[in-house]
């Protein structure tokens, strides 16, 4: 697999989400969704509500393969709805040479555990609505916050994975966090 590979997580249901992403992205080869997909928050509206049917059906639309990793709010029902499976409790590619392992982080301690033990070059989780990338000998963490929902300091962003590096950015494609390879 080669090329460029969007990364999302915790859409929870938010179609004008989805579409600032793909806009950000643009051209990718391959888009791994770190989980929390269709569900929205009973306890935070989304801001732009679309409802999980309006976006599981431009999922299942998508020509750019999706690879997702099932979060804490999803659930078969949700599953039901998409063409792309959800995979649990992580996932494992090789990209461009580099292991890549995504699950959605809800144990954060034990996905932290298994990157290191087993290699990886990038591992990748949701669930936190933060944005970060951080580097821990030969591996780097990364999570590209929230598309939706964001929590903390940063605006909703999204992440994008090419040859130079990984990009986290602010769906008004600003820059928020970069780590070359």
């Amino acid at each position: 697999m080669a090329g460029r590979v969007g990364i999302v997580s915790d859409t929870h249901g938010d179609l004008a989400a989805w579409e600032a992403a793909t806009r950000l992205w643009g051209s990718v080869d391959l888009i791994l969704h770190a989980g929390d997909v269709l569900r929205s928050w009973k306890s935070r509206p989304l801001p732009h509500p679309g409802g999980k049917k309006a976006l599981a059906e431009v999922l299942n639309r998508s020509t750019t393969p999706i690879l997702i990793s099932r979060g804490n709010c999803d659930d078969g029902d949700d599953e039901a709805l998409l063409r792309w499976p959800m995979l649990e409790p992580f996932l494992f590619l090789w990209w461009e040479g580099r292991l890549l392992l995504a699950g959605h982080g809800t144990d954060f301690s034990e996905i932290r555990e298994k990157g290191l033990a087993c290699g990886a070059d990038l591992v990748i989780t949701g669930h936190t609505h933060v944005g970060s990338l951080v580097r821990e000998g030969k591996t780097i963490f990364m999570n590209p916050g929230s598309a939706s929902l964001p929590m903390g300091r940063d605006p909703a962003s999204a992440a994008l994975l090419d040859r130079e590096g990984i990009r986290i950015l602010t769906l008004g494609n600003d820059l928020l966090h970069f780590e070359p390879w």
